[in-house]
């Protein structure tokens, strides 16, 4: 199935943690900050893949990534959920549950500020926001592949399909990025 429906909102919430800004050229900032609405059952569905390859910039503060490889397996402790059809009232798109795996941890590493990192489509990891929870970087699409991306949830946990990437006024969102980008002080 190719995913036409693209996020076409300028600014909206992710269930991940952080605020999701629409740019040009394929282009995205992410913020995070400790304030920001979470999905409910974030500790448990944190790790997930993309369809596509790309390149992220930290802007402010420091992303730790944590990278995991997937093997399929009909006892495994995630629940594997395939993200493809259209996006929903709510800003996101369907939860179709797409068989079990095991996620095995395999590294972990941390980027700060200036500095930028590569992920490849279909490579399951987390980010986290290190420091103070302030973050934001600019993520570019490399390539994009036809098949739906993934979320993951342990198994028997149930998943927050109903997030709403439109629970904060974007006047309220733009607050966010203003304080995350701007509110990062140099000391004299």
């Amino acid at each position: 199935m190719i995913i036409d429906d693209i996020m076409t909102d300028r600014i909206t919430l992710h269930g991940l943690g952080f605020v999701q800004v629409q740019l040009e050229g394929n282009q995205r900032l992410h913020v995070w900050h400790p304030e920001l609405p979470r999905r409910s059952c974030f500790e448990h569905s944190a790790i997930h893949d993309h369809r596509f390859d790309f390149v992220s910039r930290v802007l402010v503060g420091a992303q730790i990534n944590h990278c995991y490889e997937m093997q399929r397996h009909d006892e495994g402790d995630f629940v594997l959920y395939l993200h493809e059809g259209k996006r929903g009232a709510n800003g996101g798109r369907p939860w179709t549950p797409d068989g079990r795996a095991h996620l095995n941890w395999a590294t972990t590493f941390t980027v700060r500020a200036g500095n930028d990192y590569n992920t490849l489509a279909y490579d399951y990891h987390r980010t986290e926001p290190g420091g103070d929870g302030r973050v934001a970087t600019i993520m570019q699409k490399r390539g994009e592949f036809p098949e739906g991306a993934h979320s993951t949830c342990r198994f028997g946990i149930q998943p927050d399909t109903d997030f709403d990437r439109f629970q904060w006024p974007p006047a309220k969102l733009w607050e966010v990025v203003t304080d995350v980008l701007l509110g990062q002080r140099v000391a004299p």
